[in-house]
């Protein structure tokens, strides 16, 4: 294993759960909703009723920050956000998916320089259904945590980049 891959998957130990305290706070505060802890399993497999967001995060982590949401999930978490409903099929949805991963970053990277770890980020990226799984890099070292909303089930995920090989 490379220097680089050693640092990725310490990274992730070290500071991994920054992301998943944005994803309560952060996403919470902008949704004005509690995001509790759910079991991995329970939110089944990916379907086509599926909508994703990506950002990296680069400097002395290098992270894909990734956000998935089932569409009973999106469109509930996004009437929230917006205060009205959105179509799931809408480009109006990608549009609040892709807001709601920059607040998450955000957040992220509040709480990776609360602990002295700089790092920048990426525009999102966002796609719907099978696709999301597109949106992590393998061979990384990563984290996974489901969440339990008013709205419905979601995951956040954190990679850590690989070496190139």
């Amino acid at each position: 294993m490379g220097t680089q891959a050693v640092q990725s998957e310490h990274s992730i130990s070290r500071h991994g759960d920054c992301v998943f305290q944005a994803v309560r706070d952060s996403l919470g505060a902008a949704c004005g909703m509690a995001f509790a802890p759910l079991e991995q399993g329970a939110l089944g497999g990916v379907g086509p009723e599926l909508i994703g967001a990506s950002i990296s995060l680069h400097g002395e982590v290098e992270w894909s920050v990734c956000l998935g949401l089932p569409k009973p999930t999106a469109e509930g978490l996004v009437a929230k956000f917006a205060g009205f409903p959105v179509p799931f099929d809408s480009e109006d949805m990608a549009d609040a998916v892709g807001e709601l991963a920059n607040i998450l970053a955000g957040g992220v990277k509040a709480n990776l320089d609360q602990r002295g770890v700089k790092a920048e980020i990426s525009l999102p990226q966002v796609v719907h259904g099978p696709e999301v799984v597109g949106l992590v890099r393998q061979g990384g070292a990563l984290a996974l945590k489901c969440f339990e909303t008013e709205a419905g089930g979601l995951w956040a995920l954190v990679v850590a980049s690989s070496p190139e090989e």
